[in-house]
C-alpha cells in the first residue's frame, strides 16, 4: 500500500503546471548529424570506433541520411554542445538511441550537469527507441551531454533536439481540483492499509 500512497503524492506534485509546446526552433546544432560528422559537437575522452555514417549493421538512420554510432572500449566517450538558453529556461530534449547489446557497456544523457533519467549500464540490446525529457536549467548555456562507452558492440544516436517550453501555472481552481484528488488518494490509501492491517 505504500506504492500507492507515492504515487499520489507524485501525480499531485507533477500537475502544478501545464507545457504548451515550443516556444523555439530547435536549440541542436546538427542534432541529425547530417554534416555528414560531429559538426555542431564537441567529442569527448574515448573517441574511438565513433563517427557519423549512413545505414550501420543494417539499421537505417530514423531521419535523413545520417546516424552517429559509439563503441568506445574501455572507457567513456561522447559528445556534447552549448545550448543557448538563459538561467530557469525550461527545456525538452528527445533523441533516438539503438543499443546493439552485450556488456559491459553504458550510457548517461546530461543538460546542464542534470541527469536526463536514462542512465544504463549493461543494457540488453533495443532497437531504436524514443527518449523525452523536461528540465528547468540553473545556467546560462548548459551543455548538453551524451556519454558512451560499448566494448563489445555499438549505440546508435540520431534526431537529438532540444525546444524552449513554456510552463504555464495551472488556474487556481485547477489546482484546488488537483488538491482534492490528491486529498481523496491519500484517505482511499490510508483506508486500504488500515483494513490490510485488520
Amino acid at each position: 500500500m505504500a506504492h500507492t500512497l507515492k504515487n499520489c503524492i507524485a501525480v499531485a506534485g507533477l500537475a502544478v503546471v501545464a507545457l504548451t509546446g515550443a516556444a523555439q526552433a530547435d536549440l541542436v546544432t546538427n542534432g541529425g548529424f547530417e554534416t555528414g560528422d560531429f559538426t555542431g559537437w564537441t567529442q569527448f575522452g574515448n573517441t574511438g570506433f565513433t563517427g557519423v555514417t549512413g545505414t550501420f549493421n543494417s539499421v537505417n538512420p530514423t531521419s535523413g541520411a545520417y546516424q552517429a554510432f559509439f563503441g568506445s572500449i574501455g572507457s567513456i566517450g561522447g559528445i556534447s554542445q552549448s545550448l543557448a538558453a538563459v538561467a530557469g529556461t525550461t527545456i525538452q530534449v528527445s533523441f533516438m538511441l539503438h543499443n546493439f547489446g552485450g556488456t559491459p557497456n553504458s550510457f548517461s544523457a546530461t543538460l546542464g550537469g542534470t541527469d536526463l533519467g536514462f542512465s544504463m549500464t549493461d543494457a540488453v540490446a533495443f532497437n531504436y527507441t524514443l527518449y523525452t525529457a523536461v528540465v528547468t536549467v540553473n545556467s546560462a548555456n548548459p551543455l548538453l551531454s551524451f556519454s558512451f562507452q560499448q566494448n563489445p558492440s555499438y549505440f546508435l544516436l540520431d534526431a537529438v533536439s532540444a525546444d524552449i517550453v513554456n510552463v504555464v501555472p495551472l488556474p487556481p481552481a485547477v489546482l484546488a481540483g488537483i488538491g482534492g484528488l490528491a486529498t481523496v488518494g491519500l484517505v482511499g490509501a490510508v483506508r486500504r492499509r488500515r483494513v490490510a492491517k485488520a
